[in-house]
């Protein structure tokens, strides 16, 4: 006879199904390590995991804070600011564990990012046997996160497709600066904090996470692309037989992932939001004086378009790591041959500026016509830590070329006048080359151009009322325009203001 059924006690459910009580080690985000920079002048967030409830202590030099982990484990708080130092000190993080990372100097610290041209390393640079044959300074750090399948021509592995989550991607740790780490590290964001570490006389601590051949829409915030008239288009279907994306990345991500579908969890680099979740949003909001950006060859099919995504992508880093609008200086496309493509693609650069604190390296005269990697890295670098320099550190240095203000008409010849001139306009000819002239019927026709002072008249072409003009506008332009301090002017085009007459 079956006994009857009698209903368990609470406490002996509990006694039977009592889980073990979860527990973990205290962990630290991996942008922390050993040899790292720490930003000057900024809070300093700390974050990591440990188990729920868990007390926290960390200390770093001689500040100590406390915090209590939430329901779900995870633990931030803020250090006050530092000045900065040469002098290192250590972090230490206490829990149920200790975590140690040693060798940690203060000063300042920038994100270097975009695709190919950004990632050339410092061993396959014009200069690089020479760079890396002398001593290299102590007080420059690198943290060379690199892409853990790196999209070239080939079919990932197994193992390769299965880091393809934005989680896994990009790795990397801190590491002093010497031939063996620079040999692997972006050139010109090792240009760029040679310059910085020369000028400033501070330690610096550059972040590299470039990817070759990523469109700037794997960048932005997903979120964001969805949410925006003009980008939702890139989220609609499968993306890669979607033609708002180059035929490049679609093509590049089928022979890495073929037969890859957009819903499953594996993820090309290239696909809208990868970036920005594999490469941004693990960074922030470490502290940061900001980034450094050289990227546009997969976006020059559709400038108009361009001009959405980089105000997106910028606003949305801005956003991540919560430190206003700190300065992103970007260098615009060089010349290259067979890139009918690329002088509407320059002018979305050039319209970018628009965006506060944004600054644009023009680098027009310091590309190979021959090939998409230019090797001479330096140029550039130069370029954007003299814009640093100006417009982030306050030096009286001059840090662009000649800007078009505004054009006027006087006789049979358009007056163009410039800002930014250092004092003069200079040519390495007797004449200007490149500039055309347009009219009613917006047809260009080449316009014979000479300086004349801090100003440049062109002529007026036979029988025509003009109206616009630009100069340097060919994938391939031959242009030797500059200021007095060498520095070159950006390809431009301007209208001229109909209210002005013929005299």
């Amino acid at each position: 006879m079956k006994q009857p059924f009698k209903p368990l006690t609470i406490a002996l459910l509990l006694a039977i199904f009592r889980l073990p009580t979860l527990s973990a080690e205290v962990t630290l985000s991996p942008v922390f390590g050993n040899h790292m920079v720490l930003q000057c002048g900024r809070p300093i967030p700390v974050w990591g995991t440990a188990t729920p409830g868990e007390a926290v202590s960390v200390t770093l030099g001689n500040q100590t804070k406390q915090t209590t982990t939430d329901s779900r484990g995870n633990w931030r708080l803020s250090m006050e600011p530092r000045v900065a130092t040469a002098v290192p000190v250590n972090l230490v993080v206490s829990a149920s564990n200790k975590i140690t990372i040693q060798d940690i100097l203060t000063g300042e610290v920038w994100i270097c990012s975009g695709q190919s041209n950004m990632h050339w390393p410092v061993r396959l640079s014009a200069s690089g046997a020479k760079d890396l044959a002398t001593p290299q300074p102590q007080q420059i750090r690198l943290l060379n996160l690199q892409g853990a399948a790196y999209p070239s021509g080939h079919l990932f592995t197994p193992q390769e497709q299965a880091i393809c989550v934005p989680p896994k991607y990009m790795q990397g740790a801190w590491a002093t600066c010497t031939p063996q780490s620079a040999a692997e590290f972006s050139a010109i964001a090792y240009h760029f904090g040679l310059e910085l570490h020369a000028e400033l006389g501070v330690p610096v601590g550059l972040i590299h996470n470039a990817l070759g051949g990523t469109p700037t829409e794997a960048w932005v915030n997903r979120q964001t692309l969805a949410t925006n008239a003009l980008t939702r288009g890139l989220l609609a279907d499968n993306w890669l037989e979607n033609p708002l994306v180059a035929s490049f990345c679609r093509t590049r991500a089928l022979t890495n992932l073929p037969g890859l579908k957009t819903s499953q969890a594996i993820r090309h680099p290239y696909q809208p939001g990868f970036m920005f979740e594999a490469a941004i949003t693990p960074l922030a909001p470490f502290p940061i004086r900001g980034a450094i950006w050289y990227q546009g060859e997969s976006n020059t099919h559709n400038p108009t378009l361009h001009d959405t995504l980089f105000t997106a992508m910028v606003l949305d880093w801005r956003k991540a790591w919560q430190q206003g609008d700190f300065p992103v200086l970007y260098a615009q496309l060089p010349n290259k041959n067979g890139a009918d493509d690329w002088p509407a693609f320059r002018a979305s650069q050039f319209r970018c500026q628009k965006i506060p604190n944004t600054h644009m390296a023009v680098t027009i005269d310091s590309g190979d016509p021959n090939d998409i990697h230019p090797t001479e890295k330096r140029p550039v670098a130069h370029r954007l830590a003299l814009l640093a320099r100006s417009a982030v550190y306050g030096e009286k240095i001059a840090s662009s070329g000649p800007v078009a203000k505004a054009a006027s008409i006087e006789g049979n010849l358009i007056k163009l006048s410039f800002s930014q001139t250092s004092g003069g306009l200079s040519c390495t000819t007797k004449t200007v080359d490149g500039f055309e002239v347009a009219g009613e019927d917006g047809l260009f026709q080449a316009a014979k151009a000479t300086i004349s002072g801090e100003s440049i008249e062109i002529a007026i072409p036979t029988k025509t009322n003009p109206k616009s003009i630009r100069w340097a506008h060919a994938a391939n332009p031959t242009c030797h325009l500059m200021n007095a301090s060498g520095l070159p002017a950006s390809p431009f085009s301007l209208l001229i203001p109909s209210s002005v007459g013929r005299r």
